[in-house]
């Protein structure tokens, strides 16, 4: 699959311009200048190769993917989607100042034209953005080529990855900031392995609603605790569609769990049914915070790893 998009002039929605296809040969680390295209192959999508006539340098993202690149320093021209007033996803993003085009689901596709944007970043496939139908992504692909996230199968993986298109719009991706977040990395995986290992205890990863509770099992950052030594706990997930396995509220407590980590955890959670109160790591106090969006970057998941491990150091056996 191959996307080749020229730098066209847009001055509003009505005046959007059909994306032309191209079959150039360019990869990745093509150097950018003198006007000359450049292609980014992307690093987890097999076969989408994305081609632009010059190196993108206006770009427009969703906050998830703000999240992850501002910490290379690719800020953006414009912002939109879910989560972008979420302090967990954003981490020290500042979005203050920054225009925005859109919010959840929303997007405003004349003031997107209008800001003439090289590229467009954010959480999806090669057809465009996850949370908008296809003739919404109709429009939004042609005021400008979508690169979507990574969606590699492990956290390491997607980092990495995330860091390749970091490197494609013009990061430093060997800073010394860089590295030392590499290191970071390490030593909370170490830290997380040194506290898990031999404490017997069960970890389930959820998202409680009041129709059902909701678990990560088979999500990356599940496989990432496994394979530090954790024990997983919860429900499959479907075999086709969304990805999140469900169980009922009264099945709930058949899924032993002695931390529950939940998404979105914070201060001000204040979830509350009958049968999530009688849950052990719910009575024990035993919760912690997960994402499974945000910021793909080292910095974010040595942290993570770090305020798990804490967690797991603190925590007793209960279920």
């Amino acid at each position: 699959m191959r996307r080749s998009y020229p730098f066209a002039v847009i001055a509003a929605a009505s005046a959007l311009l059909l994306a032309s296809c191209a079959a150039a040969e360019e990869s990745s680390e093509q150097p950018a200048g003198g006007g000359e295209g450049i292609t980014l192959e992307h690093p987890s999508i097999d076969g989408l190769a994305i081609d632009f006539d010059a190196q993108p340098e206006n770009i427009v993202m969703d906050c998830y993917a703000y999240s992850s690149l501002h910490e290379y320093g690719i800020e953006p021209v414009a912002l939109f989607g879910y989560e972008c007033d979420n302090p967990f996803v954003m981490g020290d993003a500042d979005i203050s100042g920054i225009d925005m085009v859109g919010k959840d689901g929303e997007i405003d596709v004349e003031k997107l034209a209008e800001l003439r944007p090289d590229a467009i970043v954010g959480q999806g496939s090669a057809e465009g953005w996850s949370w908008f139908d296809e003739d919404v992504n109709a429009q939004v692909t042609r005021v400008a080529p979508f690169v979507p996230l990574p969606g590699s199968e492990t956290i390491d993986a997607r980092i990495a990855d995330t860091r390749e298109i970091a490197a494609f719009f013009g990061a430093d991706v060997e800073a010394d900031a860089v590295v030392q977040a590499d290191a970071d990395l390490a030593a909370a995986k170490e830290a997380f392995s040194d506290a898990i290992t031999d404490s017997g205890l069960n970890i389930m990863l959820t998202s409680p609603t009041k129709e059902m509770l909701y678990t990560g099992v088979g999500f990356a950052q599940a496989t990432l605790l496994e394979e530090l030594g954790a024990t997983m706990g919860g429900a499959d997930a479907p075999e086709t569609g969304n990805p999140w396995g469900q169980v009922a509220w009264e099945d709930a407590s058949t899924y032993p769990a002695d931390i529950l980590l939940i998404e979105g955890y914070n201060d001000d959670f204040a979830f509350t049914t009958e049968l999530w109160d009688a849950l052990p790591a719910v009575k024990a106090e035993q919760l912690g915070a997960w994402s499974s969006k945000g910021a793909m970057t080292a910095t974010t998941y040595a942290s993570w790893l770090n305020d798990v491990a804490e967690l797991v150091s603190s925590s007793t056996k209960v279920a």
